[in-house]
């Protein structure tokens, strides 16, 4: 038994990963042709490419989930269409046990769809947004023209950019009171982040009150801040980028500086939901295997898969923005197509003789 689980999962690992690098190609092209049309001075032919050259992992786990269903289709159909399923089957093995040996192998595939978004993606995607922000637009700064805007505690704070890790410049501190009336403002050239509490350099900045204002100035000042590097880089991210860690780490400072967290929390749930799609896409290929189309051609099984496959993307993409939108549960949004795919799925699995 070990052989035919090691030949089911290996026929459903090596067409999985083969429509994945034809979708990924796809993908791929579509961007570089797009980007053409972005080409300038500075912004050359090479520099595009290497910009598709980033975007390849973020292609590669947006296709995941699709690759899964049509590869699972072509490797088991084409061990269907030449009767080697039916052998199995006529030799005692049940389709649950059939599922189980292909489960194995979208396993594996989960766990390196997995490793793609949490350790690949993320680095991957900035990377290529910098660096062709900073030729097309010019910008060498990695926050973005006017750096970022952060809510700390009773604070709004204005960093301008990140020399390196631990050393910001140009940060500008404005306190509020708990009845919106302004309280101080304060300007630091730089703030240094590689000790707790971080330390800011070149200060100055105005006390206000109802009793008139004074104005102060220190060559040096510990800055109590929940502000840190991590926190400063997610920033900049698209939250559509970033991993599951890089959003749970994020929402923790949302909901301690009491921001509207949900589209984020959809997000993260939507990381964890991703890997249990895609063992319920495997599963959902096995109806189809042994059912409709089991003599079906290659090509009625891609359009079979696409469909289903886009469909999904579809209605998942939907239900979380929707949630983000009309304030629905974002568990519930993350999670609900996953929930019918799983439902769907189990109850056409059932349905097999």
């Amino acid at each position: 038994m070990k052989r035919m689980d090691l030949y089911l999962a290996k026929a459903v690992i090596v067409n999985v990963l083969l429509v994945l690098l034809v979708l990924t190609a796809l993908a791929s092209v579509i961007t570089f042709v797009s980007e053409i049309r972005s080409l300038s001075g500075s912004y050359t032919l090479l520099e595009a490419a290497r910009y598709t050259l980033y975007k390849v992992p973020g292609g590669m786990y947006n296709m995941f989930t699709i690759a899964v269903l049509l590869g699972a289709l072509l490797g088991l159909g084409e061990l269907a269409g030449h009767n080697e399923l039916t052998v199995m089957r006529v030799a005692g093995v049940s389709v649950a046990r059939l599922g189980l040996s292909a489960m194995a192998g979208g396993l594996v595939l989960a766990a390196c769809c997995v490793l793609i978004g949490e350790m690949v993606v993320p680095g991957s995607e900035q990377q290529a947004e910098d660096r062709r922000a900073e030729l097309v637009n010019a910008r060498t700064n990695a926050l973005g023209t006017g750096g970022i805007w952060a809510k700390d505690g009773s604070s709004f704070v204005n960093v301008r950019s990140m020399s390196n890790r631990n050393l910001a410049r140009g940060i500008y501190i404005y306190d509020v009171s708990p009845d919106r009336q302004l309280t101080g403002a304060t300007f630091a050239n730089t703030a240094e982040f590689g000790q707790l509490p971080p330390e800011l350099h070149g200060v100055r900045g105005t006390h206000v009150s109802v009793d008139g204002s004074s104005t102060f100035r220190a060559p040096e000042r510990k800055w109590q801040t929940s502000l840190n590097p991590n926190i400063i880089s997610l920033f900049a991210m698209d939250s559509t980028t970033l991993s599951a860690a890089g959003l749970y780490y994020y929402i923790g400072y949302l909901r301690a500086n009491h921001l509207d967290e949900r589209r984020y929390v959809a997000e993260f749930w939507g990381h964890l939901a991703k890997p249990v799609s895609l063992l319920l896409m495997l599963i959902l290929s096995l109806p189809f295997v042994f059912g409709p189309l089991r003599s079906s051609s290659t090509g009625q099984r891609l359009l079979v898969g696409m469909l289903i496959g886009i469909g999904f993307y579809v209605a998942n993409s939907m239900f979380m923005q929707s949630g983000v939108v009309f304030g629905i549960n974002p568990v519930l949004t993350a999670w609900l197509p996953t929930l019918l795919l799983g439902a769907v799925s189990f109850l056409a699995v059932r349905r097999i003789k």
